[in-house]
């Protein structure tokens, strides 16, 4: 206790020594580390500070962000530190600032604890960066001015081993506009008139027990910066939605992507398919079996293999259709994805040489003996079999297309066409064979590479199931617990390493041959899958004690970060850097109403259509928002996200169960996106303009879905708001 009024004592008995900032003290005679002893606040931290937005009307709401940045082997302190540690951070409003503190404030995640003055007590503290956010409203009285605004009232510590130093302002960069004042709101019209009384209300605490129990590390999330709505019967929201379609009528879309690009894609992963160990092998066999049951003509060969594939096409094409027809109902369903896992991890140990998948007893016997009868119901029935047991190898190359449908912006024909292409493609090589039989001795020969191929297609495929079970518990729960982002990412890290190996000759599976030496190509492929596991492998960690995930730089880390679906608090979000997102499109617009009448100039709203589990829309949020470019154009727009698969949680004053927000998500919001664009597209962004008329007009939609082009997307950010 003796020690916590030494510094004090120093500063009364020796003024002349109490050097720096005020609220700072040094004591004489005790060195710090490295021999250079600290007497300033900027010797033991960095500060920051920053309004969101930077320019704002007298009455306006906004946030100001205030960051310590402790130095190394120093510390400072939470605001609602526990009852017993007497070492805090305050704010104490002063009646002077232009800029009055009207919220609560949070102390963040990311603290540590460690021994106090007084043993065995802990004291709460952040050793690495900490940011606070407080709600803030510019004074009604405030003049039109620009540049650095003064919030004074603080008492920020932060302490090395031998001194503690303070800061008792924060000051940013803020532009107040000229103009009438806007209406204060009625929670804050008390602390706002105290202020313009010259008094000093401080804003209620908040909580101060946000992390109830003891961390030992820190962990430094951002919470979304959101502004939150109430939760409204389904009807009454689809009612709302619903006008505005009628207010504002129905915009085309033109789409970016076409029908050739999709029907390539089909056919070459049909192509691909046919090099995997369920089906390369069958083809000379298949086609043998046309020339002999055709008695050697020819003519025949080629009706039993336009039988043969026709089948083919008819039992895949259809499965295919049926895929891509449902592919986006069935990615965001968590049942289904539950059940995609497990059949994954099932065709992967198959692949592993665990156990063969077959058709039961029953059907082999039955399809075999209508086989055998030769004709044309024999290879029709050879046709199904064949295709049944091959869907072990060909789903995951059907699913590599069928992503692209997940946009919602081909129509049903497109499908049905694009269904048929992968299958043709698939099928096409028995027919050519059966006119050309010469081609067959082109044919590489089957054998040990074969089985590395099932090797490599087994850990794909259990690289797929990780991200099926982590799209599962996310439709499940807010917060999950066993397919985490870091578990899955770690997964990946481990199964590519692994693989790599494994084409070394590290290890073999039962299925595999003695091998003395591999071949450059496998030597090529093992090199890649290593790198690809160590290139990811810094996203496992974290970065300097704060939290922070590191991000390899390069598209192919942006790819599969955005694949593995990080949860929306994770450091680098699109939804985490400081843009006030809300999902309230209705509320958004009443509320850019308002403004336009009240400031007589046109507002603007970018609606962002987005998912949970949209891949695409993560890479843009992640990669492509948090550039400098891109952010400071964002935060000139009402932001508005509204998703079609699940509305998280953190969009809601009070949120409502998962049921309710999955179902404003699928009946509400992706209705009115198709009943409006005439697209599903996602992720999809709408720029709409509101008049001080009050009238609302779409100014443009940028349909590119993934952005490639980061300056086309901030030129149309630009000048939509001319």
């Amino acid at each position: 206790m003796i020690r916590r009024f030494i510094p004090i004592l120093a500063a009364l008995l020796f003024p002349a020594l109490a050097l720096g900032q005020p609220g700072s003290f040094k004591i004489p005679g005790i060195p710090t580390p490295g021999g250079t002893r600290a007497s300033k606040f900027a010797d033991v931290a960095d500060w920051t500070a920053e309004f969101i937005p930077a320019t704002a009307k007298p009455g306006q709401l906004l946030k100001l962000k205030v960051t310590i940045s402790p130095k190394p082997n120093c510390w400072t302190y939470p605001f609602f530190p526990p009852e017993q540690q007497t070492s805090k951070n305050w704010l104490k409003p002063v009646g002077s600032n232009p800029v009055i503190i009207v919220g609560s404030v949070t102390d963040p995640t990311g603290w540590i604890e460690k021994e106090s003055a007084e043993p065995p007590l802990l004291d709460r503290v952040y050793k690495s960066p900490v940011t606070w956010e407080f709600d803030a409203i510019v004074s009604p009285n405030a003049k039109p001015q620009s540049g650095p605004v003064e919030v004074a009232g603080f008492h920020l510590q932060t302490c090395n081993k031998d001194d503690c130093f303070s800061i008792k302002e924060v000051s940013a960069k803020l532009e107040i506009e000229a103009g009438p004042a806007l209406p204060i709101a009625p929670e804050y019209q008390s602390i706002v008139s105290a202020h313009l009384s010259g008094k000093s209300i401080a804003p209620p605490p908040a909580q101060a027990t946000r992390t109830t129990v003891p961390i030992k590390e820190p962990i430094a999330k951002i919470e979304p910066l959101v502004v939150k709505k109430a939760a409204l019967p389904l009807s009454e929201y689809q009612a709302q939605l619903d006008k505005i379609v009628e207010e504002v009528g129905q915009q085309k879309v033109e789409r970016k992507g076409g029908l050739l690009t999709l029907l390539l894609t089909a056919a070459f992963w049909g192509f691909v398919s046919l090099v995997t160990p369920c089906v390369f092998p069958m083809i000379p066999i298949t086609v043998s079996l046309f020339l002999k049951q055709g008695n050697q003509t020819t003519a025949s060969a080629i009706r039993l293999a336009g039988i043969y594939c026709g089948t083919i096409i008819a039992v895949l094409g259809l499965s295919a259709i049926f895929l891509l027809s449902l592919f986006r109902e069935l990615s965001i369903d968590p049942i289904m994805n539950i059940f995609l896992g497990g059949l994954f991890i099932v065709f992967a140990l198959s692949l592993f040489g665990m156990y063969d998948i077959t058709l039961p007893n029953f059907l082999l016997r039955y399809s075999e003996g209508k086989r055998r009868q030769g004709g044309s119901l024999g290879v029709v029935f050879g046709a199904i079999a064949f295709s049944i047991v091959s869907f072990t190898c060909v789903a995951p190359f059907l699913g590599g297309f069928a992503g692209m449908t997940a946009s919602g912006q081909y129509n049903q024909l497109e499908l049905i066409l694009a269904g048929l292409t992968f299958a043709s493609a698939f099928a096409a090589p028995f027919f050519v064979l059966a006119i050309f039989p010469s081609l067959m001795k082109k044919l590489p020969k089957s054998g040990g590479w074969l089985d590395s191929v099932k090797a490599v297609m087994g850990f794909l495929e259990l690289a797929a199931a990780l991200k099926f079970l982590r799209t599962a518990e996310l439709r499940l729960s807010d917060t999950p617990q066993f397919f985490t982002y870091d578990i899955v990412l770690t997964g990946w890290v481990v199964i590519a390493i692994a693989c790599g190996l494994y084409l070394l000759n590290m290890f073999r599976l039962p299925h595999d041959e003695e091998q003395s030496n591999i071949g450059v190509p496998r030597l090529m492929f093992a090199l890649m899958f290593l790198g690809l596991g160590i290139y990811l492998l810094p996203g496992i960690f974290k970065t300097g004690g704060s939290g922070e995930s590191q991000r390899p730089n390069g598209v192919v880390f942006a790819w599969v970060d955005a694949f593995l679906l990080p949860e929306a608090n994770i450091l680098g979000s699109g939804n985490s850097e400081e843009l006030p997102w809300t999902a309230d499109l209705p509320g958004a617009i009443a509320k850019a109403k308002a403004d336009a009448e009240r400031t007589t100039n046109s507002q603007f709203i970018l609606t962002d259509f987005t998912g949970v589990t949209c891949t695409n829309c993560k890479v843009n949020e992640h990669s492509v928002f948090p550039l400098p470019a891109v952010k400071e154009q964002l935060r000139k727009y009402n932001l508005v996200q509204m998703y079609t698969d699940d509305v998280p949680t953190n969009f809601y004053i009070t949120p409502p169960d998962s049921s309710a927000r999955t179902a404003e998500a699928t009946q509400a919001n992706l209705p009115f996106q198709k009943k409006m664009f005439g697209t599903q597209q996602l992720p999809l962004y709408v720029v709409w303009e509101v008049k001080p008329d009050g009238k609302i007009s779409i100014r443009e939609v940028y349909g590119e879905g993934t952005i490639n082009n980061v300056n086309a997307f901030v030129e149309f950010l630009v000048k939509n708001r001319k």
